[in-house]
Formats: structure tokens, C-alpha cells, sequence
């Protein structure tokens, strides 16, 4: 029995690219006396996906936190294809040591992940823990409006090779997996999904892989 080669992100990987994208989020910490607040705050890279709360000496979440360290970490979409918000359900602690800025620092102990958009998308810790975000995160907005500029024939005759009977496409997203496509065909507009022929790109690849999308020089 074969086993299914992905097409597009895992739940766990976009869970990841979207903690990977931002460097703020929303607080939200329902069980302390304040009833259901909700605080902005910053965030630094932590170890296997466990971010790092950063904040202000004077910030009521001080406070909040040692009330209730338990809070749910909101994050908005990465970006399309996926639309969803990311919730972190997690235990906060305070980071002891020298700070250079002053700020406090909490540590972050990942009870729950959830991917909340049309629908739920529950992801176990371990996996989101053990997932990547998508290499292409940084070039992606980059190489929608390349392609979309220089090379919409090229999609178009590719479609065509596949069987799709298209009059005109805009590409929509790009991740490690293949290009989100917006197609125009004689029934209306439908969404295809291109998977790169040889697989997912990681960050090894993106030199070799990449070179045209990424770098290209066109006239």
C-alpha cells in the first residue's frame, strides 16, 4: 500500500508558518480577575515552536499572568491560501535572568493548537512542535506578483498540458507544496492547486530550485 504524497501544508505546518510570520500577537487570558481580557504583546523564537512572551515591567499582563498563567496566544492568517487564526492555549511562566531591555520574558508550556477559520483545526502539540514553518514564507508575496506579471502564458500552458480547458489564470499563493491558482474556463472560476512536480521545496532547495522564481532577471 502506497502511502498519500501531500500535496499542500499540514495543519501542524501552517500552525507554524503563521507563529513563524508574526512578531505580535493578542493575549487572551479568560480566567483572571479582569474577566476575559485581552492584551497585545510581543513575541521572540523559542525552541520547537514555543514562543517567548515579551512585555513591558508596567503591563497589567504581569500581573494578569501571575494570577492566571494560563492564556490563549492569537495570531492572525499568514496569509493565503490559509485564512484561519492561529490560538496557542499555554502555560506562562517568567523567564529569570538578566534582561538587556528590561522587559519581562515568559516561557511558553503549549497545552493546545488550534487553526480557527471555516472550521477547526485541532493540531496535537507533539506535531506542532515537530512540523517547520514554510520555506517560502518571506519570498511568497514576492513570487505571486512575479508570476502574475511575467508569467501568466507559461501557467496557462501549463494547465493546458494537465487537461484543463483555461482561458486565463492569476496565481493566488505559493508555499513549499505548489502554486494556489484562480482559473477561468467556460463554467466560471474555479481554484486549482498545482503541486511542484518533485516534491515539497525545503530550505536546502531554494538555491537550486528557486533560482528563476526567486531571482529571475527578466526583461
Amino acid at each position: 500500500m502506497t502511502s498519500r504524497v501531500r500535496t499542500e501544508p499540514s495543519a501542524a505546518e501552517a500552525a507554524r508558518t503563521a507563529l513563524a510570520t508574526w512578531s505580535a500577537g493578542s493575549l487572551l487570558l479568560r480566567r483572571c480577575p479582569a474577566g476575559g481580557r485581552s492584551w497585545g504583546v510581543d513575541l521572540e523564537g523559542g525552541v520547537e515552536g514555543r514562543p517567548v512572551l515579551v512585555v513591558e515591567p508596567g503591563s497589567p499582563v504581569v500581573a494578569a499572568l501571575r494570577a492566571c498563567p494560563v492564556g490563549v496566544l492569537v495570531l492572525p492568517p499568514a496569509g493565503p491560501p490559509d485564512r484561519s487564526v492561529l490560538r496557542l492555549t499555554a502555560r506562562f511562566t517568567p523567564l529569570r535572568g538578566a534582561s538587556t531591555d528590561g522587559r519581562r520574558r515568559y516561557r511558553s508550556e503549549l497545552l493546545a493548537v488550534c487553526l480557527v477559520g471555516p472550521g477547526r483545526r485541532p493540531v496535537e502539540p507533539a506535531a506542532f512542535a515537530a512540523a517547520e514553518p514554510d520555506p517560502l514564507r518571506q519570498s511568497a508575496a514576492r513570487v505571486v506578483d512575479h508570476l502574475a506579471s511575467r508569467h501568466r502564458g507559461e501557467l496557462l500552458a501549463c494547465l493546458r498540458a494537465q487537461g484543463y480547458d483555461a482561458l486565463d489564470v492569476v496565481p493566488r499563493a505559493v508555499d513549499g507544496y505548489g502554486l494556489s491558482l484562480a482559473v477561468l474556463d467556460a463554467d466560471g472560476v474555479r481554484a486549482v492547486r498545482l503541486p511542484f512536480p518533485g516534491g515539497p521545496v525545503r530550505d536546502a532547495d531554494l538555491d537550486a530550485g528557486w533560482a528563476l522564481p526567486l531571482r529571475c532577471a527578466c526583461p
